[in-house]
């Protein structure tokens, strides 16, 4: 599985940062699974759907 993020907004970030897909970071952003399933033209359920069983899911 592979992925490119552009980090240009976030100059700080680098290798071994935090790094939240959709939800909530510990910093308390919240990015919603439907937002960024529109942006990519599809829906939050095939997102989900879509991660590998070795990609560590956390919920609350």
């Amino acid at each position: 599985d592979m992925i490119t993020v552009d980090l240009t907004p976030v100059p700080d970030a680098g290798m071994g940062a935090e790094v939240t897909l959709w939800g909530q970071s510990s910093g308390g952003a919240a990015l919603p699974i439907d937002e960024v399933a529109q942006a990519g033209g599809t829906v939050g359920y095939e997102l989900m759907c879509a991660l590998a069983l070795r990609v560590p899911v956390l919920a609350d």
